[in-house]
């Protein structure tokens, strides 16, 4: 990252903050904690972390286990530069709070309750995504170090 660049905050956000949101906050902080701060919450947090989602994540050598669950008033949403609701929440409907960021939508179905195949699907589908809005990211961090020199 460019010398003066701050760090992207990127929230993903879901129902309960158990399963996928957790899996997105910890592939961006695998995959680029130098890049973004990531956080994640759930609209109606469950206060635990789903062990099908710690399980699926340590199959690809990704440790979640030390995150917990949280809900919106838990993270600092007025800074958020993208806020990715996870396919069960979109901004309009069941998250009625005002982000300072860019508001993504991702249809990413429920894992809870289903066999490890769907929590290994999901998360994916969840890295698959993950990836693609990081790149974004770099780009535009890099158009905007560009534009400053």
């Amino acid at each position: 990252m460019a010398q003066g660049t701050r760090k992207k905050k990127v929230l993903f956000v879901c129902i309960g903050n158990m399963c996928r949101s957790q899996m997105a906050e910890g592939f961006a902080r695998h995959i680029a904690g130098d890049l973004v701060e990531p956080y994640s919450a759930g609209t109606n947090h469950s206060g635990v972390l789903s062990k099908d989602a710690c399980a699926a994540m340590e199959e690809i050598g990704i440790d979640i286990s030390r995150q917990y669950s949280k809900g919106l008033g838990d993270v600092p949403l007025d800074e958020m530069d993208y806020v990715v609701t996870m396919g069960c929440c979109s901004a309009s409907q069941l998250c009625p709070v005002t982000y300072a960021g860019e508001k993504i939508d991702w249809p990413i179905e429920d894992p809870v309750g289903r066999p490890m195949d769907v929590f290994r699907r999901v998360r994916d589908d969840i890295e698959s995504r993950v990836r693609q809005l990081l790149e974004t990211i770099w780009r535009e961090n890099t158009i905007s170090s560009d534009e400053n020199t």
